[in-house]
């Protein structure tokens, strides 16, 4: 470690009232070479290792002496603790160290920001979707509508997350738009005073730049230029990456899409070409409701009517964009560029579908009742585009708490395009070693070198925490829950006196369980998880009560932070393998099976694996915490993939006894 690293480390423990972390100085140490020789790392850093630390000292010092370090993540809870708490603190420790004080900034996408063009042009909303916001004030979504104007209109910021409540998308869309809708500050009358622009502005001037795993995307794989110039980037949350990446690079089209761009055509082209973009939206509604009716959901190839379809769309819309004056006016210029950019939209889209490779996943969704059904495209694997954008140029450091499956790094720098996919290595290397090639496969050498290093935890798991496997239960099915999983969390949650994480691996598990709960416990309050429920309102309100009951899915999974006693039990429905109607995981699998692997092994075990990690990971969140975490699922007790999934969790004291840990509860409840 460099004098600098370690004086900044110390100076940084200081200021937080902390003390030094093994773990937390082995990360540190690792980035610091990794930026300076420009190699990419892989960082398992348990909870407690104080990990954002661990990368925004070496991060800040690199970027005050050299270049920007941008630092990616996949959550707005996490962004949010960088910039309000973490960068703060650790620059305010820093600045008696170097020559200046450093600065960081926050950039998101231009989307999240109210485009003050939008909100202060004459015509309060266009002639589309958007306008009956406004016309029926008295409706939640009108009532919504006005009290976020209002909010707009005093606003120092514009950034949506800083709006006290939740917006509905449609709402935000009236106030906000796109890249492609964007006319540039140079055209636009508000273009000195934009949000968007003086986020900008303020992000090329930081040393330390947080963003999310979208934007980074855009950045990289999309080729546009969002970020400032930077020679190292840092990606915490990493087990999200392909997830995020493949979101990034997934197109839709729908026959709603296609209406609501020619609504906002409509006064800017010739009506033929506007009623020429309906006539192509009705047939290709019509290309899709066929598929629907026939069962399809994943498309191996397009269909005919289908092709023509979409060979409609792309046409309309390019001949409606030609169409669209390029006047300068500047009363009209902002509604005609927002036009443009609908139009533009689809007719990528359109392009897209119908040059789609054997590399794409199509399919598509019938969406609720009483909507449209859309069209997606999203790619097969982003392993190669990672590769050759993301890995190509500067250091690149990933880390999580959940990056190892059974023990390795393999699975997930397979995914990412660190290692070849086509063998795995027998270990990952340790600092300071060179990777070597399996020895039972050919010597083909790797395309990119990186190092892996698990930092542990400084909990002692084993003497914290008990993860209970009821093996006694049925497996899973199809119908949900049984009903001896059922009594089994009831009996559960007595012994432990509420105080009880459950996480469910679908809504409807949600539902039966938060109402059979209400039936059979009469003590703790029990709290159910809605669609579209704010997490950190939940969280808040199941850390004031000690004694409730949390009941929540996929969201709840992750980034739940709840030290003390309020959770010293976590119950887990079941492995969470992905949905078989998933289309890009089961094109995953299909693709690995054709080619002679499994594809369960290679694509749906690892995914549970580190989702599994972790939900395990709720229960432990400080030195003094003890507590359980139970399984519902007998498979990670009896199945042959058993033993790497427990691998891949926290080392705690293992168990089927449901009487040994029912005792346990008690103790830890009285």
């Amino acid at each position: 470690m460099t004098a600098p690293l370690r004086e900044g480390l110390a100076a940084v423990v200081a200021e937080l009232g902390g003390q030094e972390r093994e773990g937390q100085i082995a990360m540190a140490e690792a980035i610091e070479r990794a930026i300076d020789t420009r190699e990419h790392l892989l960082v398992q850093a348990g909870t407690g290792t104080g990990k954002s630390v661990a990368y925004l000292v070496p991060a800040i010092l690199h970027a005050i002496e050299h270049s920007p370090v941008i630092v990616a993540t996949a959550t707005l809870a996490l962004q949010r603790q960088l910039m309000e708490r973490d960068l703060p603190r650790v620059s305010a420790a820093l600045t008696p160290l170097l020559q200046r004080e450093p600065r960081y900034a926050v950039l998101k996408g231009r989307n999240n920001y109210v485009c003050l063009e939008r909100l202060n042009r004459s015509e309060a909303i266009e002639d589309d979707e958007d306008g009956a916001l406004f016309t029926a004030p008295r409706s939640e979504l009108g009532r919504q509508a006005r009290a976020v104007q209002a909010w707009a209109e005093t606003t120092e910021t514009g950034d949506r997350d800083e709006y006290p409540g939740s917006i509905d998308p449609r709402v935000w869309r009236s106030v906000s738009v796109g890249r492609r809708e964007c006319v540039g500050e140079s055209k636009c009358r508000f273009g000195e005073e934009c949000f968007t622009v003086k986020r900008r502005e303020i992000a090329m001037k930081a040393d330390v730049v947080i963003t999310n795993h979208a934007l980074l995307a855009i950045d990289v794989l999309e080729g546009i230029p969002v970020l400032p110039e930077h020679d190292a980037v840092i990606i915490d949350e990493a087990h999200e990456l392909v997830d995020r990446a493949t979101q990034a690079l997934t197109m839709e089209l729908s026959p709603r899409g296609i209406e609501f761009a020619a609504g906002r055509a409509r006064k800017h082209v010739d009506l033929d070409m506007h009623d020429a973009l309906l006539t192509a939206s009705d047939d290709f509604a019509d290309a899709l409701a066929a598929l629907i009716d026939d069962g399809q959901s994943r498309l191996p190839e397009l269909t005919r009517d289908l092709t023509l379809a979409l060979t409609g769309i792309r046409d309309a819309a390019r001949a409606a964009t030609s169409d669209i004056s390029t006047d300068s006016d500047p009363t009209t210029i902002a509604a005609r560029q927002r036009a443009r950019g609908a139009l533009d939209e689809i007719f990528e889209a359109a392009g897209k579908f119908l040059s789609a490779r054997d590399g794409d996943v199509i399919w598509v969704d019938p969406g609720p009742r009483g909507t449209t059904p859309t069209l997606h495209l999203a790619p097969l694997h982003v392993a190669g585009l990672l590769r050759s954008a993301l890995f190509s140029d500067g250091a690149v450091v990933l880390t999580s708490a959940t990056l190892t499956v059974g023990g390795s790094f393999d699975s997930l720098a397979q995914s990412i395009g660190l290692a070849d996919p086509a063998y795995a290595r027998r270990a990952s290397p340790a600092i300071g070693e060179e990777p070597q090639d399996d020895p039972g496969e050919s010597a083909v050498p790797f395309s990119i070198a990186w190092q892996g290093l698990d930092v542990g935890s400084p909990f002692d798991y084993e003497r914290q925490g008990i993860l209970y496997v009821a093996a006694h239960l049925p497996p899973p099915s199809r119908e949900g829950i049984a009903e001896e999983a059922l009594d089994e969390i009831a009996d559960l949650i007595d012994a432990a006196g509420g105080r009880t994480l459950v996480l469910c691996s679908s809504w409807k598990a949600v539902e039966r369980l938060g109402d059979y709960l209400r039936v059979r416990l009469t003590g703790p309050e029990v709290m159910m998880q809605a669609k579209g429920d704010t997490v950190a309102d939940l969280v808040d309100r199941f850390t004031m009560d000690a004694h409730s009951v949390l009941v929540g899915t996929l969201s709840l999974w992750q980034g739940v932070d709840v030290p003390g006693d309020a959770c010293t039990l976590v119950v887990i429905d079941r492995i969470p393998f992905p949905r078989p109607d998933d289309p890009v995981l089961s094109a995953r699998q299909a693709a690995v099976d054709a080619a002679g692997g499994s594809g369960f092994r290679s694509v749906s075990v690892p995914r549970a694996g580190l989702l599994l990690a972790q939900g395990a990971g709720r229960l432990i969140r400080g030195l003094d915490d003890r507590g359980v975490v139970a399984v519902l699922d007998p498979r990670l007790a009896t199945a042959g993939y058993s033993r790497l999934l427990r691998q891949s969790l926290p080392p705690f004291w293992y168990t089927t006894d449901k009487d040994s840990v029912l005792g346990a509860l008690r103790r830890l409840n009285t």
